[in-house]
């Protein structure tokens, strides 16, 4: 499709987000929190960026988590890049990426896994890695934190129930005019005898 496509997908079918929690010092506990349940997702390009937005059934919890998963083949051809053993979707890809909720602090800065009683804010980000010659090789491009060769992600603050990230076309080595073909899943979802539930299936994508 051309520059942008819209999905949607049903509420209630997440698995909860499990952390382990101590309080004044004393035992830990398994403390759960609502999994990142999308009803929405938006893929769009406008000539410089590959933008991702999901509308989530509620706002984020002071949880940090991914919220999408997503593969991309970027030159359209199931016959270069890597396979995943996770779905037979996942054939020719060549960059892995994920839109993340994460979590401010006035202290500690943007921080992608975890909780927080308070957090100063909550922010939205997209990484990026590049597959090496195996599925299980990956190479960041894009991610927190960024140090000699990977790049911060752009961040975008988190409104009521919209998480979104976007990502350069440069990071990627995309042109506008180029189709590629993405294939994203919703990440809790989570995985049902070690399959990974939640796929919306192939993706084309023209940029604009």
């Amino acid at each position: 499709m051309d520059g942008r496509v819209e999905l949607s997908d049903p509420a209630g079918d997440v698995q909860p987000l499990v952390y382990l929690e101590s309080v004044g010092g004393g035992p830990e506990k398994e403390v759960r929190y609502p999994g990142f349940d999308v009803v929405k997702l938006v893929i769009s390009s406008d000539g410089k960026t590959i933008s991702l937005a999901a509308t989530l059934a509620a706002p984020p919890a002071n949880v940090a988590y991914e919220v999408i998963e997503f593969h991309i083949d970027a030159d359209n051809n199931p016959k270069t890049g890597i396979t995943h053993p996770d779905s037979r979707l996942l054939t020719g890809m060549e960059f892995y990426g994920a839109l993340e909720a994460c979590l401010e602090s006035s202290t500690f800065g943007t921080t992608c896994a975890g909780t927080s009683r308070n957090p100063s804010g909550f922010t939205g980000v997209v990484t990026v890695a590049k597959y090496g010659s195996d599925w299980m090789f990956k190479d960041a491009l894009i991610d927190l934190p960024a140090a000699g060769k990977v790049k911060e992600p752009q961040k975008t603050t988190i409104k009521g129930s919209v998480v979104q990230g976007s990502v350069d076309y440069a990071s990627l080595g995309l042109e506008s005019g180029q189709t590629i073909r993405l294939v994203a899943r919703e990440y809790s979802a989570g995985k049902v005898k070690n399959v990974p539930q939640g796929y919306f299936g192939d993706i084309l994508l023209t940029l604009k």
